[in-house]
């Protein structure tokens, strides 16, 4: 049993239902809820960097970076990496002292996550698994990330951009929002034990 104190501090932190949510995954019970964000067509100003942005440069990946990103806290293999390369994706980085501090995957072929899969058109494109070095974080190269992104998309001719956030991640949903990102659903993902996962549409906002 949890003690009150404990408990208490869960729900002043609202991670009360994110720790039951674990906990039953560990059971084999998944609630997941997530969003589904349009992204890119309401950002004019570039981020700002917390730094000198002469530093840095911004590259799209090759086959030679995999092995130093499989390295960094991927969850990836380097072939995993490698897959993706050649399955058509592409993954934009940020360089800095010859060292890939921040990058972030683009999917042309299909938006993938729980209970969804869409086919993506010629002009659209996902965006997922973003990540910054630890040592990097609170520097905006986030953001700023994203915006070289909407660029490079833009010159691809692809104008309609999706990514997804889990309902229970606050620091991404609001860094979406800085971004103005546009909700266009919430699904709720089910999967009880060795059931057939399913999806369930929460909301869904006109855009």
């Amino acid at each position: 049993m949890i003690p009150l104190k404990k408990l208490t501090q869960k729900f002043r932190y609202g991670l009360t239902l994110q720790s039951i949510r674990l906990k039953l995954m560990k059971a084999g019970i998944e609630f997941t809820p997530y969003i589904i964000f349009r992204e890119g067509t309401n950002v004019t100003d570039i981020p700002a960097i917390n730094g000198n942005v002469d530093e840095y440069s911004t590259v799209i990946l090759g086959p030679e970076h995999m092995k130093e990103m499989s390295e960094i806290d991927t969850g990836f293999s380097e072939a995993e990496l490698l897959s993706q390369l050649e399955n058509g994706q592409k993954c934009i980085g940020i360089i800095h002292n010859d060292s890939i501090v921040a990058y972030m995957w683009m999917n042309f072929r299909e938006l993938s996550y729980k209970a969804t899969q869409i086919s993506l058109k010629s002009n659209e494109a996902y965006l997922w698994n973003m990540y910054t070095k630890e040592s990097y974080r609170g520097r905006s190269l986030a953001p700023y990330l994203r915006y070289k992104s909407y660029e490079v998309l833009k010159d691809m001719g692809r104008d309609v951009i999706y990514s997804i956030s889990d309902s229970f991640n606050s620091p991404a949903i609001k860094f979406k929002e800085k971004l103005n990102a546009e909700r266009v659903k919430e699904i709720l993902y089910v999967k009880l034990f060795k059931c057939k996962a399913r999806g369930f549409v929460i909301k869904s906002w006109k855009n």
